[in-house]
């Protein structure tokens, strides 16, 4: 007797956009529902997920992880867009679905999404994946065409709002919960995530394969969004080391890719600011007048709401997020970036604008 296997479900028909109306506007309001897009046709419409071939949301592209100016370094292609795994697509489902227990609300996917398509809560990322007039379901396989088709149609639309609104009860509920899931999570994680929210943030960005012992700095940063640069990730007590450890990268820079020290931009990402008397900041001011290297400071928490607001890193002077021991806060730096105030007091999520106490 012969046993008869079913096929997995590997295809997924695709939903399109009606050939003779096209997006002009894209409202995101305050956060905790889909985008509402408005079509050529005077029609307003929820983002819906088209199925995309090649899921945005899901993989970068190999060639959104090169750095073309560091041939040579080490680079991890890991290519997955959430660093703890959240989102997939598995065979029986229509679309990708996100594990709301592992999401961290970071937005990377959201700002991936061709068709706006993903929203955030309070808490945790969705997907809609509900057909309506402007996205219609074909019995038809997604293709790669179609996915760039829709992303084409979407490059360029004015979008309003915010993915989410900030406020200080969502950033403790995301403190709180990031500590928790980043437990579980493996020694690349740190790097793999700053990665990703640079590379959002519109920095290119490239981590260190883990094992490796000739280069021992954690990313390196290039265009867009600076031209050449290094980081250092750290989420516990060792971000006090980490302006020595960015010092080291930038000799090896010079040294081994022949760069000028004065066109490095340092950054070091962290989970939180440290205290504001620590020898962190002195150090970063004495060698800002020592040597005239500005390193720059940014936390996990100061990139992601820059990411919920869409905005851009670009890093013109080198110094942009530079803070030292009189001016340890992110604060009025983010505000530049804003161009509006931030609507945080920050109590509940400590050295995420303003260095900890």
């Amino acid at each position: 007797m012969y046993q008869t296997f079913k096929p997995k479900k590997v295809n997924h028909f695709i939903k399109t956009i009606p050939d003779n109306i096209f997006p002009i506007q894209i409202d995101w309001g305050q956060g905790n529902k889909p985008a509402t897009i408005t079509f050529s046709d005077g029609r307003f419409a929820f983002g819906s997920c088209i199925r995309c071939a090649n899921p945005r949301c899901i993989e970068y592209t190999q060639d959104e992880l090169k750095l073309p100016i560091f041939k040579d370094f080490p680079a991890d292609q890991n290519n997955n867009v959430c660093p703890t795994g959240a989102i997939s697509w598995p065979h029986e489902s229509s679309s990708p679905v996100i594990n709301s227990t592992e999401c961290i609300n970071c937005g990377l996917c959201v700002s991936r999404c061709p068709s706006k398509a993903i929203y955030l809560l309070s808490d945790h990322a969705c997907i809609n994946d509900t057909a309506n007039d402007c996205f219609i379901e074909k019995l038809e396989v997604s293709e790669p065409k179609i996915t760039e088709y829709t992303l084409s149609l979407f490059t360029g639309v004015v979008e309003n709002g915010v993915y989410l609104a900030e406020s200080d009860v969502v950033f403790a509920n995301f403190y709180n919960r990031f500590v928790e899931i980043a437990k579980n999570q493996s020694a690349q994680f740190p790097n793999h995530l700053a990665r990703n929210l640079l590379i959002a943030n519109g920095v290119g960005a490239a981590m260190r394969r883990r094992g490796d012992t000739n280069i021992r700095m954690d990313l390196v940063l290039g265009p867009p969004g600076v031209k050449q640069g290094t980081s250092e990730v750290e989420f516990g007590n060792e971000v006090l080391d980490a302006p020595r450890n960015i010092l080291d990268n930038i000799a090896v820079l010079v040294a081994r890719y022949e760069l000028s020290k004065d066109m490095i931009v340092p950054v070091i990402v962290s989970l939180s600011l440290p205290n504001s008397r620590s020898e962190y900041f002195r150090f970063i001011q004495d060698v800002s007048k020592v040597l005239n290297i500005k390193i720059n400071s940014i936390t996990i928490g100061s990139l992601i709401l820059l990411i919920w607001n869409r905005a851009k890193i670009n890093f013109e002077n080198g110094e942009e997020l530079y803070i030292d021991e009189t001016t340890s806060s992110l604060r009025p730096k983010l505000e530049t970036i804003l161009g509006r105030p931030i609507n945080l007091v920050n109590g509940g999520y400590p050295g995420f604008l303003d260095s900890a106490k």
